[in-house]
C-alpha cells in the first residue's frame, strides 16, 4: 500500500514537471513566435514602402527632374514627372508621394507634390530625419522612427533618383501613417498573442487534466486536446479567410487521440498550428506580389524583374524584349460611368493581353498601362501578339459593353528589344518602348478625337 501510494506519487510528480517544463517552453516559443512575426511584418512593410519609392524613382528622368523649378509648373517636364507620382497615389496603404531636391547642408525643400488637398509648396522645407540624408548619398532607406510635420506623424521610404552622369538628381518620398503602420503591427501581434494564449490555455488545461486523471493514461487530456484541436483548425480557417487564400490544410495530419498519448497529441497540434501561421505569413507576403483587380503582377513584381534584368545586363547574360501597354479612354469612361465601368475595361483589357502575350510576364505598373517582359525573346516577338490584340478588338467591334453603358475599347502599344551595344540599364529600353506606345496613343486619338464628351 505504501509502495503504491509511493508510486502514485511519484508520477503525479513527473507529470507535474513534464507538464511545467511543456508549458514554459510554449511559453518562449509564442513569445519567440510573437517577436519574429512582428519583425516579419515590419521587414515586409519597409521593403514594401522601398518598392514604391524605387519604383518610383525608377520612371523618373533625373536630368530633366533637377532642371526643374517652381516656375516649370505645368511644363511638359513638370506635367510628366507629376503624373508619374500621382499613378502611385492608387496604393491603399500610401498616404503621400512626393519629390524632394538636397539644398545641401542637411536642408531639403519639396519640388512636385501631387496631393491634391494641401500640397507641399515648391521649395518648401522638408523635415530632416537621417533616412532622407541617407537617401540623398544615393542610398534608399526607411525610417526607423516616426517624425511629425503640418501634416501629421509618419514613417516615410526614400528612394534617389539618379542622372545620366549617376548623380543623385532628386529624391522620391513615400509616406505612410505612423499610426496605421502601428496599428498593424499591433494587430499582428495580437492575433499571434491570441495563438500563443490558446496554446498556453490548452496546456493549462493539460496540467489540471492529467493531475487528476493519471490512472486513466491522459483519457481526458486527449479530450480535451481534442478540443484544442478543433479550435485550431478554426483559426487557421479564419487565417485563410483573412488572407484571402483559399486552401486549407484540415485533415492534413492524423490528429485523433487513439493514436497518440496526451503529450505526443499536444506536440502533433501545436507543430499543426505553428505550420498554419507560417503559411498565413506565406501567403500575406505572396499577395503583396499581385495585383488584386487583374491577377497580374504589381509593381512589387516589377519592380523584382527590373532589378533582375538589370543585375543580367550588367554581367552581360541579358536578352529580352518589353511591351508597354496602356487603356486608351480609361479616365473618362471613369468619370462618365464610375469606376465599376473602369474596372470592367482595366480587367477586360488584362484578359486579352494575357491571351495572347501569354509567354511574357505580365504587370499592371499603374491605373491604366501594362508592361509584357519576354526574356531571351526575338527582335520581332510582340509582332504577332500585337497583330492579334488589334483583331480581339476588332472582333469586338472596338466597343466595351457594361450594362447600359458602352466605351470604345482601344489599347495602345509600344515595344523594343534589349541592345546590348547601347542599352546599360533595363529604363533605357522601356523609354523607346512607352515612346513608341504614346506615338500609337497620340495617332489613335488623331483619329478618334475626343470621344465620351
Amino acid at each position: 500500500m505504501i509502495f503504491k501510494s509511493a508510486k502514485n506519487n511519484f508520477l503525479k510528480q513527473l507529470v507535474i514537471v513534464i507538464s511545467i517544463f511543456l508549458l514554459a517552453v510554449n511559453g518562449v516559443l509564442g513569445v519567440l513566435l510573437t517577436s519574429q512575426s512582428k519583425n516579419m511584418l515590419q521587414t515586409h512593410m519597409r521593403e514594401r514602402m522601398l518598392d514604391i519609392s524605387k519604383s518610383a524613382a525608377a520612371l523618373l528622368d533625373g536630368d530633366e527632374l533637377e532642371k526643374l523649378q517652381k516656375e516649370d509648373e505645368g511644363t511638359e517636364p513638370y506635367q510628366k514627372a507629376l503624373n508619374v507620382l500621382r499613378s502611385f497615389q492608387e496604393q491603399v496603404e500610401l498616404k503621400y508621394i512626393y519629390g524632394i531636391r538636397d539644398m545641401g547642408d542637411k536642408k531639403f525643400i519639396f519640388t512636385i507634390d501631387p496631393t491634391v488637398e494641401d500640397p507641399g509648396e515648391f521649395g518648401e522645407p522638408i523635415e530632416y530625419t537621417d533616412a532622407l540624408y541617407e537617401a540623398s548619398l544615393g542610398n534608399p532607406s526607411v525610417d526607423k522612427e516616426p517624425y511629425t510635420d503640418r501634416w501629421g506623424r509618419f514613417y516615410s521610404a526614400y528612394s534617389p533618383v539618379l542622372n545620366s552622369a549617376g548623380k543623385v538628381a532628386g529624391i522620391v518620398a513615400v509616406d505612410i501613417d505612423a499610426n496605421w503602420y502601428e496599428e498593424q503591427l499591433r494587430r499582428n501581434v495580437y492575433t499571434t498573442i491570441i495563438v500563443c494564449a490558446l496554446s498556453l490555455m490548452g496546456g493549462g488545461a493539460i496540467v489540471l487534466l492529467v493531475m487528476a486523471k493519471v490512472r486513466k493514461r491522459f483519457f481526458s487530456i486527449n479530450e480535451e486536446m481534442e478540443r484544442l484541436g478543433k479550435d485550431v483548425e478554426d483559426l487557421a480557417s479564419e487565417l485563410r479567410l483573412a488572407s484571402g487564400t483559399s486552401h486549407y490544410n484540415a485533415g492534413a495530419m492524423d490528429l485523433s487521440p487513439k493514436r497518440y498519448d496526451g503529450f505526443e497529441l499536444l506536440e502533433r497540434k501545436l507543430k499543426f498550428m505553428r505550420g498554419e501561421l507560417k503559411q498565413y505569413i506565406s501567403d500575406a507576403h505572396e499577395m503583396a506580389y499581385a495585383d488584386t483587380l487583374t491577377g497580374l503582377g504589381n509593381r512589387n513584381a516589377y519592380i523584382e524583374a527590373i532589378n533582375r534584368i538589370d543585375a543580367r545586363i550588367v554581367g552581360g547574360t541579358a536578352k529580352f524584349s518589353l511591351a508597354v501597354f496602356d487603356i486608351n479612354g480609361l479616365k473618362k469612361a471613369n468619370d462618365k460611368f464610375g469606376h465599376e465601368f473602369g474596372d470592367l475595361m482595366i480587367k477586360t483589357v488584362s484578359e486579352i493581353l494575357k491571351k495572347y502575350v501569354e509567354e511574357a510576364k505580365l504587370y499592371r505598373i499603374g491605373g491604366d498601362e501594362f508592361v509584357a517582359i519576354a526574356e531571351n525573346s526575338s527582335k520581332r516577338f510582340f509582332e504577332k501578339p500585337f497583330d492579334l490584340i488589334n483583331q480581339e478588338l476588332a472582333a469586338r467591334g472596338n466597343i466595351l459593353r457594361g450594362g447600359e453603358n458602352q466605351a470604345p475599347l482601344a489599347i495602345s502599344k509600344g515595344a523594343a528589344f534589349f541592345d546590348k551595344e547601347s542599352d546599360r540599364q533595363y529604363k533605357a529600353v522601356f523609354r523607346r518602348a512607352d515612346g513608341a506606345m504614346y506615338a500609337d496613343k497620340t495617332a489613335w486619338y488623331e483619329k478618334n478625337g475626343d470621344f465620351l464628351k
